[in-house]
């Protein structure tokens, strides 16, 4: 019974006592039959229990259960969040968590850490047990755990969780303690509703706290006496302690005591096997599963995994266990062999030391598989697939296997991180969201995975060293990939893997350099015979291409120092002296000779003034500097050697330069000579001291080079034969570059000492790159490059905060690629962009592209990530003026003039370059990048110059050109500015770096901010302007003046305020004392050339964050009024943080507090008092009130604090509201637009949409409130971002914003090519270009079933590749709002020049989709099909907008109808389509231009669609036209029959038209009388039959026959079109329509001025026709009205009119001046107006004329 007890499992709400019943089989009483009535009680009163599992157990089973839940809660919480559309809060825990467990009176604290998905560690007090966990089938756990297997059950109960384990119970109560009064949510505590102390009862309120801006009471969970530990008014979080409870009963409650103990000692959770390839496959396991994002001890699994892949038994075992699992599947010949061929080995002793046969083994695999047939072969492919993966693996020996194993691992992490690199996290998850809908756990395992980003990395990294670094050409691809991750958190792993390449680049580069200096290159086709000359030619000119290199030529050549071939030994050291003294070595001069320490070369140089003439000095002048010195180097293995070859070196070199100097003019330096020395040899006892960064060990390797260098004999014989300097070149191991040290003679301390600016450069190249320029900055860090041609040093600018960079090169000018891959860092584009460019741009550009790819290496890493940085780069060979223009270019210098000529060529190049790379370095703060050349030439440009180019804004630049002179007065040579204008103009070159200036202060400010510096945007509106030009080349560009002249404003009164006019100044950019800043900007375009003005008004970023107070507000205003009474365009460029949010500083550093209980100030305070001195100071600041205390203390306690400076709160707020009206008047009286350049934040957000028309930076926000303050509020981390609360992805899909540009010089591009659609100021006119589009081209694209509306309007490329022309002209359409409502395009184009409003119809079923807002936990993603040709509230909207936006743009409107009607569903309704669809019939019938009409081909119009749209609404201004083929009526045909032609009337035409039926009719007819009732039925079943056999068809007929009624040759006969207009001619035809409507328009518009607006429309109309059928051009033929020609001919001959509108205008006047008749008294101020007006308003050229007139008339 016990044996079948213990088998029985009954889960379920209701407990059974199967447990207690075993307990009691097993007692010895009842074994003994001892039982009884008294036995069984006293059993009750001892309270047995039956058996509890062992401790241990309990807490860890309770503590695994606890764990999976949560983490199977928390992942189906994570899945709901996708599901529902919305984005998961950022971090989802399910690696580490913490379980607390009440059990029996103790509480158990435990850590757990996963392994994997059923691993865990277990951790608790300094104890750790591991074990697994397994979900079975029937909802329970089997726990693994110290090797045995534990079967777990769970209950939720009321008093806690019921746990079985193997049929014994136990329990997790919950926690419960009553004496702790926490917040259940995050709240705001109010007030408390008792005292401190005082005693509560049960279930009453005890305080009020706010929630989500709700007052909710707290409730006392027992009675006792409260203690309250938050004071009122504090926020808390949830959890957070309020207040502790003494307990009337505290026995009531048992609290558990904490757990002090240990787990026990336990084994594992499965038995682990000690062989090798068991061991191998855990620690594979542990890899992947740390890179799936699960924790594991990285250190102990990289060291299992290498000891195991170096194990030569690893590939024997595995090929044993492979081969067991597949024996019985293989075919038994192949199995035969197979284990034959295996047997062979296994027979050999020592099998250890053999090497795996896997060739051997896949030999038999393949032989077996090429005997099947090939339908028989994929599946025998399959059956020995691991068998033939495994040997595959091993063909390489055991690297290959441990090569294909981590490209596994690294392929695996890459999968992953590729997918966040350089991507915001958000929006990663919401294209998987999008990718995986069917798996969306597959979304959990990735971002899962991407939380343990910080162990992968350290796996990764500790692959990378142990088994990568010794060969990382076998790992290129992947390699490369790693060192693309673009984020903060690659940036170590991504350095890591750059350097690894560049070791393969060195390497290579190594080999290529000893190839090419070898003399088996020689071996040509002429055969070893090729004779001597011809053999050091051809190795000379293979020098001079390494020496010309823009490659890491000098550490590839060090590394050949030691090569066994002597020969080229010698070419390697001559190659190297020639590469570092290029610009003035002594040509031939160098010699070499071995000594029995090593190799010793010398040669000669001059110095650097000999060859670099700058035709300003005279010739003796020059001669003072011909000073020839020499240099020589000692290539050496071992420093014990050092002494002896310097002394060699030094006799032979002074000897030989005797020698060669015998009979010369030139004398030898007694100082400047130099030498360098060598240490060869990868294992010479420096290269020990790796350059691993650590300074000790830099220290420690300068101190012994130094104390050689110190010893008296060898520090003596240097200095007196002149070395200055010594360079010493360490050798390091294959891959890595060599170490340098520069050791130069210190005159005070009369010893050789290092030089640590100079470290890791050779002295003759450092001199170049002027570096003592940044000889006043402290802690310089030197960073060098992968190629190592560019020399990074970054540098704090304390003062600033900032971190500046200066990056310095020398500029190689290969003559040729062959054989040395010079653009290696370029892609195939930018390379074959290079040649069309000069030989001198070619240079410069590639270098700067190699200095860009280091810094984007570099652009995570703080250490070294410049927020400033500034570019040299030195060109070492002289350039010719041929060298500075393209090939294909050539150009004539007039003599005198070759200065001037250069110094435009320099510009032109500067400007170009800037412009290929300009936005990559703004990117990276690359602000200022400078090149200084020697151009050789006969005329004035010889000499020296320097291109200075200020990278304002990545598109826009600032270049200065500068020449090199000698300053005769001082001595010293000085920039001298070409335009005189430079900022460096009259300074010394050698003048230390300054500080950053204010503008470069501000610009860095407003980069940090993600913008451009308000006083940049002047530059870009001049960049585009220019473009804008270009793009028309057919209109005239005027050259008497500039295309942009522009003027700030500032207020009149330094201290302006509201009221206080503008006045336009031109000053320096940056001084000003407000946040917003505007100018006057009188641009010359292609629209207008002779000119047009728009306002600009731009939020100040650098000034208090760019936020709106009472003096920002009121410029703002004035601005906005100004540009409403000149009637001119304003522009708004948005970037701000909203109404401005401060505090009175003057208060806050001052003021004390008045606690409740001095000695306890956790009890909360009373009131913020300031003492009396301090009141006395600020007492204009506060509202306060005096309180004396007993101890006679004074305080005056703080009622209100008004504030010193104005701006801190409420008057933000109506300064706001003021701007808001201010703008929203703007949009109705002129032209405004929006441009949000950087983030906008409430007002700001506001503003963007009173403007209406915006257009929006792609990476900005336009938003009310911060996401980090909305979290807050709502007390959860819902937002991640701004860009998730207002950018494009909600702004350009709700209608706010028209326009999305990914840049702001393509923003000012948008906003001038708007402008181009505008007159310049309201009332003036269109800006009509001519057409390059010729207006009478025909229509070419024709629909086929519907009409595309954007090939109707702006064409379409057909699948041959030709043009389709539609409507309007090519490429001029511009769509707004694309991404709202986008069942119907709206935007602008041009038709034959002329500009006009676009609104067409979407034909196709679009997709709106609403996103899932994280702040609402139950709102999903919507995704509503809505169909083309119909409005919907938000399309009826969009259209109503359009409508008004053009109507104030003033622009000619064409519509090109095609609407079905509108949606009239619930929803729609709901949503406001009734008030949409009247707000269209409202804005057109108020529209003020020409309206067209169209119902294009394959169109039509129906219904309320008609309604809306319909000429009648407006017949002065809107026309209707249609398209032979379009429809129209007020149902379609369909809808027509079902109401018109219904069944009874089909049948009726059925009877009457079809012979079949007319028959059967007629003999029924005539058989009612004779025939028999049968023959009756007969007739009738044919009747019907013939009936259901035609109705189909007849059907079809009525159809047809009401879309006869929808034809638009109806609706003209009508007269509810104008005309039908063929579509292929439309264009023409609305091209000269909309040209004399046009006209039509302007000649009202004077009529009605002349007329005092006394006119309406068509009376104006009426009357000009008239006076055109009076005309002599009309001859009295009014049919001549509608000839164009005729009208335009009498409307250009202003005398036809112009008496008659002089007459209107003499009326008007008389009108007005009649009204005075009646009033005395303005009589009387007649002639005082009158003579104000002449005198203040009057032109003087005129005033006189008009006196004249009016004497005459007075008589």
């Amino acid at each position: 019974m016990v044996l079948g007890l213990k088998e029985i499992q009954i889960r379920g709400e209701i407990r059974t006592n199967v447990d207690y019943t075993i307990d009691l089989l097993h007692a010895l009483d009842y074994k003994g039959n001892k039982i009884h009535t008294g036995w069984l009680d006293s059993r009750i009163a001892m309270r047995v229990r039956a058996e509890r599992p062992p401790w241990y157990l309990s807490v860890v089973g309770g503590a695994l259960y606890k764990a999976s839940a949560s983490s199977a809660a928390m992942v189906s919480e994570y899945v709901g969040y996708l599901e529902k559309g919305q984005i998961p809060p950022k971090h989802i825990s399910l690696v580490s968590s913490q379980v607390s467990l009440n059990i029996e009176g103790s509480k158990y604290t435990i850590n757990m850490v996963r392994g994997g998905p059923g691993s865990y560690r277990l951790r608790m007090n300094e104890s750790e047990i591991e074990a697994e966990i397994h979900t079975l089938r029937d909802g329970g756990l089997l726990m693994q755990l110290n090797g045995n297997s534990h079967v777990i059950y769970a209950e939720e109960e009321a008093a806690g969780t019921r746990l079985l384990i193997d049929g014994r119970t136990c329990l997790l109560q919950n926690d419960h303690d009553p004496s702790k009064l926490v917040a259940e949510t995050p709240c705001k505590l109010l007030r408390y509703l008792v005292i401190d102390s005082s005693h509560v009862e049960a279930d009453t309120p005890y305080a009020e706290v706010e929630v989500m801006k709700m007052c909710m009471p707290l409730l006392s969970p027992a009675s006792g006496n409260i203690h309250f530990k938050m004071s009122e008014g504090q926020a808390m979080q949830a959890g957070e302690l309020v207040a502790r409870l003494d307990l009337d009963d505290p026995l009531a409650v048992r609290k558990a005591e904490p757990f002090h103990g240990s787990f026990p000692l336990l084994g594992p959770p499965t038995a682990l096997s000690g062989k090798v390839h068991q061991r191998c496959a855990a620690s594979l396991n542990a890899a992947c599963m740390i890179l799936a994002g699960y924790e594991h001890n990285n250190d102990e699994v990289v060291q299992n995994l290498l000891s195991c892949l170096d194990n030569p038994e690893l590939p024997f075992l595995q090929w044993q266990e492979c081969f067991a699992v597949l024996a019985n599947r293989l075919p038994k010949n192949l199995r035969y062999e197979l284990e034959t061929k295996y047997k062979e080995y296994e027979k050999i002793p020592n099998m250890q030391n053999l090497d795996f046969p896997a060739k051997n083994l896949r030999g038999v695999l393949e032989a077996h598989l090429n005997s099947y047939p090939d339908k028989e072969k994929a599946t025998q492919e399959r059956v020995v697939e691991p068998l033939m993966n495994l040997v595959k693996s091993y063909e390489g020996g055991r690297e290959s296997h441990a090569r294909v194993i981590v490209q596994g691992l690294f392929e695996e992490y890459l999968l992953v991180e590729e997918l966040f690199s350089d991507n915001i996290q958000a929006d990663v998850i919401e294209r998987l969201r999008l990718q995986h809908k069917k798996d969306l756990l597959k979304i959990v395992d990735i971002v899962l995975s991407h939380q343990g980003i910080r162990s992968k990395n350290k796996l990764i990294l500790r692959l990378l060293e142990q088994l990568v670094y010794p060969n990382p050409a076998a790992y290129r691809d992947q390699l490369i990939r790693f060192s693309a991750l673009n984020h903060t958190n690659y940036s170590e792993l991504a350095l890591k893997a750059s350097q690894l390449l560049e070791q393969t680049k060195l390497s290579e580069l190594r080999s290529s350099i000893a190839r090419i200096l070898s003399e088996l290159e020689m071996f040509t086709e002429e055969g070893e015979n090729m004779d001597t000359l011809k053999r050091k030619s051809a190795i000379d000119e293979r020098m001079e291409a390494l020496v010309n290199a823009p490659l890491a030529v000098e550490d590839a050549l060090v590394g050949l120092f030691d090569h066994s071939d002597h020969t080229l030994q010698r070419r390697v050291v001559e190659t190297y002296v020639r590469r570092l003294y290029q610009p003035y070595l002594v040509k031939g001069s160098v010699r070499m000779q071995w000594h029995r320490s090593g190799l010793i070369a010398s040669w000669e140089f001059l110095d650097e003034h000999v060859d670099r003439k700058d035709g300003l000095g005279d010739e003796s002048s020059l001669q003072k500097h011909s000073e020839r010195k020499w240099g020589t180097m000692v290539v050496i293995k071992s420093l014990q050697f050092l002494p002896t070859v310097i002394s060699a070196t030094l006799r032979e070199s002074t000897h030989d330069l005797q020698a060669v100097l015998f009979n010369g003019s030139v004398h030898p330096a007694t100082s400047g000579n130099m030498m360098h020395i060598a240490l060869a040899g990868i294992n010479n006892q420096m290269s020990l001291l790796q350059d691993s960064g650590d300074e000790d060990q830099a220290q420690e390797r300068i101190n012994k080079l130094a104390k050689i260098l110190k010893e008296k004999e060898v520090s003596s014989s240097l200095r007196n034969t002149g070395v200055s300097v010594i360079s010493c070149i360490i050798q390091r191991d294959e891959g890595r570059g060599p170490m340098r040290h520069s050791f130069h003679w210190s005159v005070e301390k009369l010893y050789y000492e290092e030089e640590p600016l100079l470290r890791h450069l050779e002295p003759p190249l450092s001199m170049y790159l002027e570096l003592d320029k940044l000889t006043g900055y402290d802690n310089i860090r030197y960073t060098p490059s992968r190629d190592r041609q560019w020399h990074l040093y970054t540098v704090p600018e304390r003062s600033l905060s900032i971190q500046r960079m200066f990056l310095r090169t020398l500029v190689r000018q290969p003559l040729s690629d062959e054989g040395l891959p010079f653009h290696q860092g370029l892609d195939q584009k930018a390379t074959q962009s290079l040649w069309t460019m000069s030989f001198t741009s070619r240079s410069i550009l590639r270098s700067l592209m190699s200095a860009i790819e280091e810094l984007e290496r570099n652009s995570h890493n703080s250490t070294i990530r410049a927020d400033h940085a500034h570019m040299y780069l030195y060109i070492l060979r002289d350039q010719q003026i041929d060298d500075l223009l393209p090939f294909h270019k050539k150009i004539h210098i007039p003599d005198g003039h070759e200065e001037a000529a250069v110094d435009k060529i320099l510009e032109d190049l500067a400007h170009e370059t800037n412009a290929s790379i300009g936005v990559k370095m703004h990117r990276l703060g690359v602000c200022v990048w400078e090149v200084k050349l020697w151009i050789s030439s006969e005329g004035g440009a010889n000499g020296a110059w320097r291109v200075v180019v200020t990278n304002v804004t990545g598109h826009t630049c600032i270049v200065h050109i500068y020449r090199e002179v000698e300053n005769s007065s001082k001595e010293r040579v000085v920039y001298k500015s070409t335009s005189g204008q430079g900022p460096l103009h009259g300074c010394p070159v050698n003048a230390q770096y300054k500080p950053l200036g204010t503008i470069d202060q501000k610009r860095l400010l407003a980069r940090k901010s993600n913008t451009t510096y308000c006083y940049d945007f002047p530059l870009a509106f001049e960049a585009c302007l220019s473009k804008s030009w270009t793009q028309n080349p057919g209109v005239g560009k005027p050259k008497d003046k500039d295309i942009l002249r522009v003027t700030e404003f500032i207020f009149t009164d330094p201290k302006g305020a509201w009221g206080t006019p503008l006045v336009s100044v031109e000053q320096q950019p940056g001084v000003n004392d407000v946040g917003m800043v505007a100018w006057r900007m009188d641009m010359s375009t292609p629209e207008f050339p002779s000119g047009r003005t728009i306002f600009v008004v731009s939020n100040d970023v650098t000034f208090k964050n760019g936020s709106f107070g009472p003096r920002e507000d009121a410029f703002f205003q004035a601005v906005t009024d100004v540009a409403c009474t000149q009637k001119v365009p304003l522009i708004y460029l948005a970037a701000n943080s909203g109404a401005r949010i401060s505090v009175a500083e003057e208060v806050k550093s001052c003021f004390k507090v008045g606690w409740s209980d001095e000695t306890s100030p956790e009890h909360g305070f009373q009131y913020i008092y300031l003492t009396p001195e301090d009141y006395a100071r600020t007492e204009s600041s506060v509202i306060a009130h005096e309180l004396k205390l007993s101890s006679g203390e004074s305080r005056w306690v703080i009622d209100t604090i008004a504030g010193k400076e104005d701006g801190l709160g409420v008057e933000n707020l109506t300064g706001s509201g003021a701007i808001a009206s201010a703008y929203s008047r703007a949009y109705k009286e002129t032209f405004t637009l929006t441009y949000v350049t950087g983030r906008t934040v409430g007002i700001g957000a506001y503003l963007a949409r009173l403007g209406m028309r915006c257009i929006q930076r792609l990476d900005q926000p336009i938003i009310l409130t911060g996401f980090s303050a909305l979290n807050k509020l709502l007390g959860l981390e819902v937002y991640s971002s701004h860009m998730q609360l207002g950018g494009p992805k909600i702004m350009a899909t709700n209608g706010v914003v028209h326009l999305t540009v990914s840049d702001d010089l393509e923003g000012i591009s948008s906003i001038l090519k708007w402008l181009s659609f505008v007159p310049p100021y309201a009332g003036g006119p269109l800006p009509i270009l001519n057409p390059l589009d010729p207006p009478d081209r025909p229509v070419e694209y024709v629909p086929e079933t519907s009409c595309d509306p954007r090939a109707a309007i702006c064409g379409v490329i057909d699948g041959s590749g030709k043009w389709l022309g539609g409507m309007f002209d090519r490429e001029s359409f511009i769509e707004t709002l694309e991404g709202w409502a986008r069942t119907v395009i709206i935007g602008r184009a041009k038709l034959g020049g002329i500009p006009v409003g676009i609104v067409a119809v979407e034909t196709q079923t679009m997709v709106q989709v609403i996103p899932a807002d994280p702040g609402q936990l139950d709102s999903h993603e919507r995704v509503v099909p809505q169909a083309g040709q119909v409005w919907f509230p938000d399309s009826a909207s969009k259209t109503a907008q359009a409508l008004m936006d053009f109507n104030r743009e003033e622009l000619p409107l064409f519509i090109l109808a095609n609407w079905r009607g509108f949606s009239g569903g619930q929803r729609d309704l709901f949503e406001g389509i009734l008030q949409a669809g009247s707000t269209i019939v409202e804005n057109l019938r108020t529209y003020k231009q020409p309206v067209f009409i169209y119902i294009p081909m394959m169109g039509e119009l129906r219904g309320g669609a008609w309604v809306v749209v319909d000429g009648k609404i407006n017949p002065d201004h809107v026309e209707m036209y249609a398209e032979q083929t379009a429809r129209g009526n007020v149902l379609e045909p369909e809808g027509l029959i079902e109401i018109k032609f219904r069944n009874r009337e089909l049948l009726e035409c059925m009877g009457r038209i079809d012979p079949g039926l007319v028959t059967l009719k007629t003999k029924l007819l005539e058989s009612r009388t004779t025939a028999t009732h049968e023959t009756l039925e007969d007739l009738h079943k044919r009747i019907k039959a013939r009936e259901k056999q035609l109705l189909p068809l007849y059907t079809q007929i009525a159809t047809k026959f009401a879309e006869l009624h929808d034809t638009s040759l109806r609706m003209a006969a009508k007269g509810v079109i104008k005309e039908v207009v063929e579509w292929k001619k439309s264009r023409s035809f609305f091209y000269r329509r909309l040209r004399r409507r046009i006209v039509e328009f302007e000649l009202v518009k004077s009529l009605r001025d002349a007329a005092g607006q006394q006119l309406d429309y068509k009376s104006s109309m009426d009357m000009i026709k008239n006076w055109f059928s009076r005309s002599h051009i009309s001859g009295g033929k009014e049919s001549l009205w509608m000839d164009d020609e005729a009208f335009f001919s009498w409307k250009d001959d202003s005398r036809n009119y112009e008496k008659v509108l002089q007459d209107l205008r003499v009326q008007k006047i008389l009108i007005r001046l009649s009204n005075m008749e009646n009033s005395p008294m303005d009589l009387r101020a007649l002639p005082q107006c009158l003579a104000a007006f002449l005198k203040k308003k009057v032109d003087p050229s005129i005033k006189d004329k008009l006196i004249d007139e009016l004497r005459e008339v007075l008589g």
